[in-house]
């Protein structure tokens, strides 16, 4: 893998520099070159963190060290115990550097040996003692022999001291004692970088005055040439910024499209540019980029996780803003109760933006608030006139921040462990064709033991559009094996649909049949769900999701072939009970009312006859069928399904399937004493039903009949 990092290293040569910063630098270097002036001179080389004042530096040196009549001396501040130390060791570097050379003059090497002995004892006293009991007396007297030995010279002095501003507030001050105290040294140059507002800010502490201006004005004593680093172009920024991402993307062998790249491209440009003010801070972005990006690689939106890396690098306030308060960037402003919009949540988020945004510039806002719309387009609804009603599931698809589904993966950055991996599933889906049934299963089993079952329902839906009809039957087929997984509410009837586990399973499968454009193909699977291999109760759900549509285009089932599937599903039901010496209104319970319908749009008069035989065969049968006939309500504030009431509804159906009057004498003859204890009660949704009021309430409906039918017989 290649080195995807950028280690914010200076660039060496001109031939590296990406910021015209050439010609800044060869001026420098000609101006010390050609300057005839034998005094002492010290550049100030001025320039905020990361800005690139060492690869200046270096292109300097490398012009530099092509005049043979210059010396150059890198100098460390930082490296040494005390002040003592630091002068010590400058100045002997400054020696070491001319030693060297002289060494290669053997006539002006026997002049200074005259002067001061031997090269070992050049300053007449051991160098690395003289930090001890060091008087100013001596230490005039070495500046005095260095600066005689500078005189003598014929080249010229070049000291470097970079990363000036790294050093603490008594480290500064003991350096620019130093510099001041050698400044006027012949022939010698200083080159000195730092931010000169941080520097002045700490020296300025020494003062009186306390303050950046005091700072200043000690500066100014010491630097004779201020120079400020160039700023580079926007352009050039830019381009470098492109050049880092580019090489990411590339490296993770990511493809965005020309589209997206131009896209994301012009929300750089526009947004996070201003924000990119040295190289270094490109890249720091890009190096934040190159670590997360191979982490969340096929789990979340790339373009968004740039974009998003720019928020939590140049605006952290508004990043930490959007993790502790997510709901203001990824639910809708849309009042839940009305069609307007909720003015509170509103007006706290526009308040909460204002405070953030009040130390930043016209642009920087500006900036801020395009990224954030782009980035989570519900914060439209409550800042312009937009309203999105259906637009979610197509930011989940996407893998989209502003999704409930993806939000927290650009955080946490990785997958939770109650959820899938995208890279893992997508892997999974190849391999429907090439694993047999049974792997993908065991497979499947394992996946359902650590993520919700809807979870894996919809990352299905994600790849339904193109799957081929193999593959359609595999999912369904894996879908209705772990149909128990989508346990819901229990009970047959599913009766709030889409919010149903098992409902949204069958709706799936039934997506999945859709999609596929032989319909004879379609129609021979639809048949074969209905059947044993399948858990009846199951096989109902789907049965009632393949006939939905207004059209028959958007029917999974055609009309006329439901009856088809509908008589499946009543035989199979049918030849359990007999098998199992059992009834539909026992065994069949919470699936009467569509049994029985089947039944009697096919075979009306086979349907009553059934009915009747078991109430000839037990009449106290009639008990059971109208608690089967008896509402069953499913709520969400209680886990099991009940009974509620026995309604005009279903008597009339009764009316339907066998003669009510002979089915309301024998449950007279056989339940009188308990129906004519009590009236009958009526509970509406509330608990509390039983058998015997099932009765009476059906009682209650036939007396009203009764008594409907004799008032019409009067009146005519």
């Amino acid at each position: 893998m290649k080195q995807i990092y950028n280690s914010d290293k200076p660039i060496f040569a001109k031939a590296q520099d990406r910021f015209n910063r050439n010609k800044f630098s060869n001026r420098i270097a000609n101006t010390i070159t050609k300057r005839i002036d034998n005094d002492g001179l010290v550049i100030g080389l001025y320039g905020i963190w990361g800005e690139g004042k060492s690869s200046v530096l270096n292109m300097i040196e490398e012009e530099l060290i092509t005049n043979d009549d210059v010396l150059i001396v890198k100098f460390n501040p930082w490296r040494f115990k005390d002040e003592d130390d630091l002068i010590l060791n400058f100045l002997k570097n400054i020696s070491e550097v001319l030693n060297r050379e002289l060494n290669t003059k053997s006539e002006k090497f026997v002049d200074f040996l005259k002067k001061y002995g031997s090269v070992t004892s050049i300053f007449n006293f051991d160098l690395s003692k003289l930090s001890e009991n060091f008087s100013d007396t001596q230490l005039e007297d070495l500046k005095n022999r260095v600066n005689d030995f500078l005189q003598e010279s014929d080249k010229k002095i070049v000291v470097i001291i970079d990363d000036i501003d790294r050093l603490d507030k008594q480290e500064l001050f003991s350096l620019f004692k130093l510099i001041k105290l050698t400044g006027d040294f012949s022939k010698t140059y200083y080159i000195l970088s730092f931010d000169d507002e941080m520097v002045a800010s700490a020296i300025g502490e020494r003062f009186a005055e306390g303050n950046r201006n005091s700072g200043h004005n000690f500066l100014e004593k010491i630097i004779q040439v201020p120079l400020r680093i160039p700023q580079a172009l926007s352009k050039d920024l830019l381009n470098y910024t492109f050049e880092l991402l580019n090489n990411i993307l590339s490296e993770n062998e990511i493809d965005l499209g020309t589209n997206e790249e131009q896209n994301i491209g012009y929300l750089i440009s526009q947004n996070i540019l201003l924000k990119i003010k040295t190289p270094r801070l490109a890249i720091r972005y890009s190096n934040s980029l190159s670590f997360l990006i191979p982490l969340l690689k096929g789990e979340v939106n790339i373009s968004d996780l740039i974009l998003f890396e720019g928020v939590k690098i140049f605006y952290p306030k508004h990043y930490e803003f959007i993790k502790d308060s997510p709901e203001y960037f990824i639910e809708s402003y849309n009042d839940k109760f009305s069609n307007g919009k909720d003015n509170s949540k509103i007006e706290e988020f526009k308040s909460k933006i204002e405070e953030l945004n009040s130390k930043l510039s016209k642009n920087e806002k500006k900036a801020i608030l395009n990224l954030l719309k782009n980035l989570f387009p519900y914060i439209k609804e409550a800042i312009e006139n937009y309203s999105f009603r259906n637009a979610s599931q197509d930011w989940t698809k996407g893998k989209r921040i502003t999704s409930l589904k993806y939000f927290n993966r650009y955080f946490i950055y990785s997958v939770p462990k109650d959820d899938i991996s995208d890279v893992y599933f997508d892997s999974y889906m190849e391999s429907l064709d090439s694993k047999t049934f049974d792997e993908i299963l065991a497979e499947t089993n394992e996946i359902l033991k650590n993520v919700d079952a809807l979870e894996y329902l919809n990352k299905i839906s994600f790849y339904e559009d193109n799957l081929d009809w193999n593959s359609r039957q595999i999912i369904s087929k894996i879908v209705c094996q772990n149909e128990n997984k989508f346990e819901g509410m229990k009970g047959g009837a599913f009766m709030f649909g889409f919010s149903n586990p098992k409902s949204q399973a069958a709706i799936t499968i039934s997506r999945l049949l859709l999609k596929h454009n032989n319909y004879p193909e379609k129609l021979e699977f639809s048949k074969y769900l209905m059947t044993n291999e399948i858990p009846f109760e199951f096989s109902k759900e789907i049965n009632r999701w393949l006939k939905v549509g207004n059209t028959e285009d958007e029917k999974t089932v055609k009309s006329s072939d439901m009856k088809l599937l509908d008589n499946i599903l009543l035989e199979r039901a049918s030849l359990d009970c007999s098998i199992n010496n059992t009834n539909l209104f026992e065994k069949y319970e919470n699936n009467i009312f569509s049994l029985l319908e089947i039944w009697y749009e096919k075979n009306t008069k086979e349907l009553r006859e059934y009915i009747n035989e078991l109430i000839n065969l037990n009449s106290k049968i009639v008990s059971k069928i109208t608690y089967a006939l008896t509402s069953t309500i499913y709520s969400s504030s209680n886990p099991n399904p009940y009974k509620i009431d026995f309604k005009k509804d279903s008597f009339e159906l009764l009316k339907k399937y066998c003669d009510i009057d002979e089915f309301y004498s024998i449950l007279i003859k056989e339940y009188s004493t308990e129906i004519g204890s009590e009236e009958a009660i009526f509970f509406d949704t509330n608990e509390g039903q039983d058998n015997i009021n099932a009765m009476r309430q059906f009682v209650h409906w036939y007396d009203l009949e009764s008594k409907l039918r004799i008032t019409e017989v009067v009146e005519n």
